[in-house]
């Protein structure tokens, strides 16, 4: 402490001896013990015993006694050297400055801390990682955008087909496999999103006509019966063809199934006059009366739309002026049909022979003795789809070689150049007729000429 001897005098200056005494008087009276520390006041000295312990060994020195004089005095008591002065001494006190004071603020300035750098290659590295995160998640985001937007797609028609119970995860998967969205998992979260499933915006059991530069919302829209453009295709039927030939085509174009359709023609009860509700179960109860023409429909269409849209054009073009007709001849109008459906079948390719044709049929018709009309397009029509082969002896009640008059019905659906034949047959004396080389027919008034010209080298058929 010795050292601070200097500084405290000059903090002091002339009071330096009376303010160091009154430090020391607090001293030695904070060691008095308190009868009651309870009713003591406050007087701002030391409370603690180990502060005023401090200064127990403290000595006064008299204000007009010289420093050192006092060590003098017991230099020379103890028969020591006189006249030694030792100014170490002169205010040797042990007062713990550092510790009395420790409450006192440290006003010095704080130093600030330096911050660690990591130099200029540090911040290039730090800066190139930046802008790489940066372009790497923009990127994401761009091509994330580009699907989800259909931007940059080519202008591409793709036809898609819903199945009838689907899952979004199906509509992903064939989206994709068509090329419609590049990332499945982006068109199920958009799905789920705008409530797809929950809204039912997607129609099953149907095929439409999307765009490959459609985006996400158009494609949903494009899968909807009321929203989307279903795919068409046209269908042409041939004049003659037979329930079950159409029935084939529809399904190669994808219109239908072959069961959904045999289905309809049995069962769904048409509402047309021309068909006896009491054949409903008969397979081929529609047989003669769909129009062959040509059609369009949707790919994946309703069975009974479909046959329905055949049996409207049959009855806008089987007049009244047709059935005033086949009533005149005696005929209702399927059997007009059925006798225009054996025309179509033997005349072919041949427009002008249907008139003749008919006119033998329709001469058989009301001859007592060839009540059987012996059409070989009949026994045909009988054993398709069956193994059975060609025979006169097929039975069936199609076989116009065993049943007298007409058959059980039409054997196709002819068009309306053998119609109007059946309704409007040309007067003749014919019984019989064959095919010739040139692709029409000879017709015959008895047997033994038929059988020549069949056993000629003209016989064509």
């Amino acid at each position: 402490m010795n050292d601070n001897t200097e500084y405290w005098k000059e903090l002091f200056g002339d009071d330096y001896d009376e303010e160091l005494r009154k430090i020391l008087n607090t001293a030695s009276e904070s060691d008095k013990p308190d009868e009651n520390p309870e009713d003591q006041p406050d007087t701002g000295r030391f409370d603690d015993e180990d502060a005023a312990s401090r200064f127990r060994s403290y000595e006064i020195v008299p204000a007009d006694e010289k420093p050192g004089d006092k060590a003098l005095k017991a230099g020379a008591a103890d028969g020591g050297e006189s006249g030694t002065y030792d100014k170490s001494e002169d205010f040797n006190i042990n007062f713990d400055f550092e510790g009395e004071y420790r409450d006192v603020p440290d006003n010095r300035p704080l130093r600030p801390r330096r911050e660690k750098r990591t130099g200029c290659l540090g911040g290039v590295v730090y800066a190139v990682f930046v802008i790489c995160i940066s372009l790497l998640l923009a990127s994401l985001l761009w091509l994330a955008a580009t699907d989800v937007l259909g931007l940059g797609n080519e202008d591409e028609r793709v036809q898609v087909t819903v199945p009838e119970d689907f899952t979004i995860d199906d509509i992903a998967e064939i989206l994709h496999e068509k090329g419609l969205i590049k990332y499945e998992f982006l068109f199920k979260l958009y799905a789920d999103f705008s409530n797809v499933m929950k809204d039912k915006k997607i129609t099953g059991g149907h095929t439409f006509e999307l765009n490959k530069n459609y985006d996400y919302r158009a494609l949903v829209h494009g899968m909807n019966i009321r929203g989307g453009k279903r795919v068409e295709v046209d269908v042409v039927i041939p004049e003659g063809y037979t329930l079950r030939q159409i029935f084939e085509l529809f399904a190669a174009n994808s219109v239908c199934t072959e069961e959904e359709l045999w289905d309809a023609a049995a069962n769904y009860d048409f509402q047309y006059d021309f068909l006896d509700s009491a054949t409903l179960g008969d397979d081929h109860r529609l047989e003669g009366f769909l129009f062959p023409d040509t059609y369009t429909f949707w790919v994946g269409d309703t069975p009974s739309r479909v046959i329905n849209k055949l049996l409207k054009n049959f009855n806008d073009k089987f007049t009244a002026e047709y059935i005033t007709r086949a009533a005149e001849l005696g005929y209702s109008v399927r059997d007009i049909v059925t006798i225009a459906s054996m025309i179509e079948k033997e005349a072919g390719d041949d427009d002008t022979d249907r008139d003749l044709i008919a006119s033998v049929i329709y001469n058989r018709l009301n001859s007592k003795s060839l009540k059987k009309l012996q059409i070989d397009a009949t026994i045909y029509y009988a054993i398709a789809g069956t193994d059975q082969k060609f025979s006169k002896e097929v039975d069936s009640p199609y076989n116009t070689y065993l049943v007298e008059g007409l058959p059980a019905g039409p054997i196709a659906n002819p068009g309306i150049a053998s119609i109007r034949a059946a309704l409007y047959p040309q007067k003749s004396n014919y019984y019989y007729y064959a095919a010739n080389k040139h692709g029409t027919h000879n017709f015959f008034k008895d047997y033994d000429a038929h059988q020549a010209f069949v056993q000629s080298d003209k016989y064509g058929g």
